[in-house]
Formats: C-alpha cells, sequence, structure tokens
C-alpha cells in the first residue's frame, strides 16, 4: 500500500467530502452502495498488485483510491442515517406514534435555546406504547409551565402526539425543520410541564456528568453576587451554555461581529491550547519524553475543558481539531498542522458525516485553515518593537486573516457584515485569554469554596467592561451593512477570488495577477446577470399571515404589500426580510388590500368575513378565502368558475378542512397556505 501513502490525505478527505455530498443529496440504497465499493476495493487490490509486479507507479490505483474513499462518504451517510435502523420509531406504524396520542418515555439529551414562547430540548426516545425504539425529538414545553431547568439524563414519561416539525410557510425564511434534519432531527412532541412524569431514572453518561458539574459550578457561583447577566456569559465562555443570555445581549454581540466569543468553539480552545502550552513549557527541558509528556497532558486537560462545557458539537469539533494541531505543535511544522487538521476533519466527518452541512463545522475549519495560511504572510508586513505593539498586531493580522477567509460564507449565510468587527476583536481578543484563565480560576476557587470576594468581583467588572465595549461597537449602525444578497454563484466565486489575490500577494507572478482579472471579471458578470434576473422577475404572492390578510406584487425590485390592516414592523421582518434579501428587492408600500385584482390577464377575487361576491358578469380566475367568511363554497363555484381556490392563515382550520372537502369533490385545486405554504403567481 505504499501508494496509498503519496496520495495526499487532502485528496483523500476531499473524495470523503465529495461522497458525503452525494450519498446526502441523492437516495443511494445501501445494499447497492456496499456492492459497489466492494467491486472498487477489488479493483484496487489488483491495480495495486499489478503496479507492484512491474515496479511502475499507477495512476490507475490513485482513481480506484479516490473512487473508494468516494463511496466510502456515500456508505457512511447511509449507515449513520437513523432512519436505516429497524428500531427507529419512525419505522413504526404511522398510526403507532404520528396521528394519535401516544405515551412516550424518553430522556432529557441536550438542552436548546429557549424561544420567547417554549423552553426547547433534544431528547432520546426509549419507548413508544412500551415498545422499545430508538431516535430523537424535539420537546417543547410552554414557559408558562415550566417550572425548572431538566437535567441531562433524567428520565421522564409523558402522554402526547409526535408531530412533524413545521416547514416555513413562506418564501426565504429559516428552515428549521431542515435544520434539525441535520441532526436526524424529524419530529417535535409539545407538553406542559404537568404532563411529565419523573421516573426516578435516569441515563448514565458522560453528558450527564457534565451537566452536573456545570450544576454545581453554577449553584457555587451564585454565592458570590454575579448578576444575572454576568452568569449568563460565565456560562457562555466557560461552560459552553447560552441558553441563559438575553436577546438584548446576543443582539449586541451578533452586530459587533463577536458572536463567535460566546461560543465556545475554536477561539476558546485555541487560546487555551496557547495557555497551556506556555504553562507546561518547561517541561520541554526533560530530555527524555519531555515535549511527549507535555502534549499528552495538553490534549488531556483540552478534553476536560470539553466535558465541563458540556461537550455540545461546537466543543466536541475544536476539541478535536485543536487536539491534532497540539500533536502537530509538537511535530513543529507547518505542514503539520495543515494534516493535523485534515485528519480531524477526516475523523469527525467519519463520526458525524452530516457535521459536513454544519456552519459552525464550515466556518471553524475555514478560520483556522485561513490564519495558518495567510496569517504569517500579513504578520511580516510590519516588525513592531514594544510587547504591547506586537501583541495588538499579531491580533489585528490574525482579525483580518479570519474575517477575509469568512467573508464569503458569512455573508451567504447572516447577509451582514459589521465594518468595525476589528474593533471589538482587537481590545477583545487580546484579554479574552486572560478573561478565560481568570474565568477558570475563579470556578476552580469556587468549587473548593476558598474563593476571595474581591476576585469575583473582579471577574464581574471584566465582564461587565467586555459587555460595554461590544455593546458600544454594535450601535454604530452606520458602519453595519445588512440585508446583503449573496447567492450560492457569489459564494464561490467570491473564494476563487479571495484565493487567486492571496497567491498574488504571496506570489507576485503573471499568472496570479490573470487568474485575479479573470475572478474580477467573473464577479461582475455575475453581478450584471443577477441583477436582470431579479430586474426581470414578477410575482404576485399570498402570504401566509395568521392575523392579517397580506398580499404582495413584485416589480423591478420593489414590492408592494397589500393587506386588510397595516403589516407591523415585526411581521414585516418575519415575513418579508428573506424574499426581499433573496430577490435584491426593496418594500415600497403598504396598501389597504382591495376585493378584486387583475394580475397577467387573471381576475383574483378576494372573499373577506363580509362573504359578498355575488356581482353580476363578474367571472373570477382566481379566488381567496379570508377571514373564514360564512359561505356556501359549492355556491361560490357554481358562480363564479373558478380554476383555482386559495384559503390564506387568516380562516379557521375547520372551514378550511371542510373548503377542502368540497373542492376535491368539485374538482377545483384548492390551496390552503397553512398546510402548502404561501401560493405564488410567477
Amino acid at each position: 500500500m505504499h501508494k496509498l501513502l503519496n496520495i495526499p490525505f487532502l485528496i483523500l478527505t476531499f473524495s470523503l467530502i465529495i461522497g458525503i455530498v452525494f450519498g446526502y443529496y441523492t437516495s443511494i440504497n445501501l445494499s447497492l452502495a456496499i456492492i459497489s465499493q466492494t467491486i472498487i476495493v477489488i479493483g484496487l487490490a489488483i491495480s495495486w498488485w499489478h503496479a507492484k509486479k512491474t515496479f511502475r507507479s499507477s495512476y490507475t490505483f490513485s482513481v480506484f483510491v479516490i473512487i473508494t474513499f468516494i463511496f466510502f462518504g456515500i456508505i457512511l451517510v447511509q449507515i449513520h442515517h437513523p432512519k436505516n435502523s429497524s428500531n427507529h420509531y419512525t419505522n413504526l406504524s404511522p398510526k403507532e406514534y404520528h396521528e394519535t396520542p401516544v405515551t412516550i418515555r424518553f430522556y432529557i439529551k441536550e438542552r436548546l435555546k429557549p424561544t420567547s414562547y417554549y423552553e426547547k430540548y433534544i431528547i432520546t426516545v426509549q419507548s413508544i406504547e412500551n415498545k422499545n425504539v430508538t431516535g430523537n425529538l424535539l420537546l417543547q414545553i410552554p414557559k408558562n409551565s415550566i417550572q425548572q431547568a431538566f437535567i441531562t439524563g433524567e428520565s421522564y414519561i409523558t402522554y402526547t402526539q409526535i408531530s412533524p416539525i413545521p416547514k416555513p410557510l413562506n418564501p426565504n425564511q429559516f428552515d428549521y425543520a431542515h435544520y434539525l434534519s441535520k441532526q436526524y432531527i424529524f419530529h417535535k412532541v409539545t407538553t406542559d410541564h404537568s404532563q411529565l412524569i419523573h421516573t426516578n431514572t435516569s441515563v448514565f453518561s458522560i453528558y450527564r456528568i457534565a451537566a452536573f458539574i456545570r450544576t454545581d459550578i453554577n449553584q457555587k457561583l451564585t454565592n458570590y453576587h454575579f448578576n444575572q447577566k454576568q452568569l449568563s456569559i460565565i456560562n457562555a465562555l466557560l461552560l459552553g451554555q447560552r441558553q441563559q443570555i438575553d436577546n438584548e445581549t446576543f443582539a449586541d454581540y451578533r452586530d459587533a461581529g463577536a458572536i463567535h466569543i460566546l461560543a465556545v468553539s475554536g477561539l476558546h480552545v485555541g487560546i487555551l491550547l496557547i495557555i497551556l502550552n506556555l504553562i507546561l513549557k518547561p517541561l520541554n527541558r526533560f530530555r527524555k519524553n519531555g515535549k511527549i509528556i507535555k502534549t499528552i497532558i495538553i490534549i488531556l486537560l483540552l478534553w476536560c475543558f470539553a466535558i465541563m462545557a458540556g461537550l455540545s458539537p461546537s466543543v466536541l469539533r475544536a476539541v478535536t481539531m485543536f487536539s491534532f494541531i497540539a500533536i502537530g505543535m509538537h511535530i513543529r511544522s507547518k505542514t503539520s498542522i495543515y494534516n493535523a487538521l485534515t485528519v480531524s476533519m477526516f475523523i469527525l466527518l467519519c463520526m458525524r458525516p452530516l457535521l459536513l452541512f454544519s456552519v459552525g463545522f464550515q466556518l471553524s475549519y475555514l478560520a483556522v485553515f485561513t490564519i495558518v495560511w495567510i496569517q504569517p504572510s500579513f504578520v511580516k508586513l510590519y516588525s513592531p518593537k514594544f510587547y504591547i505593539d506586537r501583541i495588538l498586531w499579531e491580533t489585528f493580522t490574525v482579525t483580518i486573516a479570519a474575517q477575509l477567509g469568512l467573508l464569503p460564507i458569512t455573508l451567504f449565510y447572516f447577509h451582514q457584515f459589521p465594518l468595525l468587527f476589528f474593533i471589538a476583536n482587537l481590545i477583545i481578543i487580546p484579554v479574552l485569554g486572560i478573561i478565560l484563565g481568570f474565568g477558570i480560576l475563579v470556578i476552580v476557587l469556587a468549587e473548593v469554596q476558598i474563593l476571595p470576594n474581591w476576585i469575583a468581583a473582579s471577574f464581574g467588572t471584566c465582564i461587565d467592561a467586555m459587555n460595554t465595549i461590544v455593546h458600544w461597537v454594535s450601535k454604530q449602525e452606520d458602519f453595519l451593512l445588512t440585508e446583503i444578497p449573496f447567492s450560492w454563484r457569489m459564494l464561490v466565486i467570491g473564494y476563487i477570488l479571495i484565493i487567486s489575490l492571496i497567491f498574488m500577494f504571496k506570489k507576485f507572478k503573471p499568472k496570479s495577477i490573470i487568474a485575479v482579472i479573470v475572478s474580477i471579471v467573473f464577479l461582475l458578470v455575475n453581478l450584471i446577470y443577477e441583477k436582470q434576473q431579479n430586474i426581470e422577475k414578477e410575482e404576485l404572492i399570498i402570504f401566509h399571515n395568521q392575523r392579517n390578510t397580506t398580499l404582495g406584487i413584485l416589480q423591478n425590485q420593489y414590492l408592494t404589500i397589500y393587506s386588510k390592516d397595516s403589516v407591523s414592523t415585526i411581521s414585516k421582518k418575519f415575513l418579508l426580510n428573506g424574499y426581499l434579501i433573496e430577490n435584491n428587492s426593496r418594500f415600497t408600500v403598504n396598501k389597504k388590500l382591495n376585493n378584486i385584482y387583475n394580475y397577467k390577464e387573471k381576475t383574483i377575487l378576494i372573499i373577506d368575513s363580509m362573504g359578498i361576491y355575488n356581482i353580476k358578469k363578474l367571472h373570477a380566475d382566481v379566488v381567496i378565502l379570508t377571514n373564514s367568511p360564512k359561505i356556501h363554497l359549492n355556491r361560490v363555484i357554481e358562480t363564479l368558475q373558478p380554476k383555482q381556490i386559495i384559503a390564506d392563515g387568516s380562516n379557521y382550520k375547520s372551514y378550511l378542512d371542510q373548503w377542502e372537502l368540497t373542492c376535491t369533490q368539485k374538482k377545483v385545486p384548492f390551496h390552503r397556505t397553512d398546510k402548502k405554504g404561501a401560493y405564488i403567481f410567477k
């Protein structure tokens, strides 16, 4: 297998990624994939034997290796998919878990960030109607019924209905169901606290141990007069729990471009690695195995921190990545760090292939890779004379390198960019290591109950100062660019341009200049193409809005809204923001809803609660039913002879069910937005 070692591990990992993408977006049968993989492995063995026999390099062998890893990625996706397990709850008869309430026994796996209305948890199902099953569900508990947070690993029984997680009903809204499906969560249960029966049993796991450690730490910290905001930041920075952070603080960090500070991830683990490396540096003096012992201790301490921080996916990802980087630092070569990144990515994807589609996973690896690749070149541009200058310059170059590598993907996912991001990062990141070290010291002293009050107060003051800086930066609204349209084509071209610019910056050659020019030309052509596409796009939309009938007409990148009542600012953001960004359009005006519209040679009649529709000589192509009109739909169909009937979210569900049945009998197409989402006339 000597030839396999000549194939860069990066290519093998890239082949695995191709296989995972292919396996996710296609429905290849697992048995077929395994048979194909077996045939390919046989071909691989034959090509290796032939190359060994003839003493020649074989490109055929390399091709077979790449194809092997592609199919390995496909098989991984299928093997890890829980629905392929016969014990998964979705393989029960639908009536046993979906259409009626059932008795569910489960244990708490993870607490999620709550919404305005619900506390949310991920739960692992143990049995349904006394049938042993597997699988995870989303548990929602109304806030007015919840008494206290549940402990990870605790087991409960409830009697409720398992229902699908709703998909977005308006165009370009965040698809929470799709997001959870990548974590193999496909359904939810909603129940009051009073309907949960504790079984007095628990499931032993390392997650439960981590939860007890965090609970104990929080109980000890409450004795030292930390206010709620300070405790929420401590939990986020050191314990990996952001659930207690209030919306205002979260928005401040997001708008300041410092949200990564609140999530225990690569930044925190990387800083911790640097701190541990400095503290344990004296071990290097031992000639025999000193460096190896130091590396082992660092890795053990990193994983202890991971357990304390709750072993969330982002923490596991970061600690795995930096464990390999610690090994790479021991080897002391730049190539070894690249290899460490690649190996850690390969292992993580083998364990959880759908991590590839996690935004956090993508951001972490891109940030670290660009820092390792670009920052050394940036830092050479200036040679500071003083220690503080050097720290600030290195922090600035790290921040610029990371932001440059993340710019296209952050615009693609979040459609905003804080121009003052470097101010918050330049001030906070150099002292974040001190805050983390200080915080760990505070936690250790609090745990052994010897924490002086003045140290606790000093740490609280540091957190308040950090919050104040972030709040000030976030309020400089003129420097926060929002609602930036950025398509997948722009994402690809953006990275091609950035890579070309970096190569030109590193080595000023004619080829690199040509690559930059070609990238810019592609960027301009794509901008013109997308601009023209958006200008030509015209459509009428009946939005799903439960409280207010809302109709929109898009023309020349301007959206006009017609509604029964004026649309509130919150409703506009919820209904329209994603749609406007996707179409690079602007909201113009909110007009009063009429009863009749003519659009592209179609007559659209809106029948509201007044139920008036019998207008002489009127033929309606489309009828929109709103606000639960008391009408006889058979008569409406006979009188108006519509080709399409639409009922929006302002109608009673009982009315919708009856109208749907009537339209089915009359063979008239019926669209209800509460099930099918917004209706769009192209």
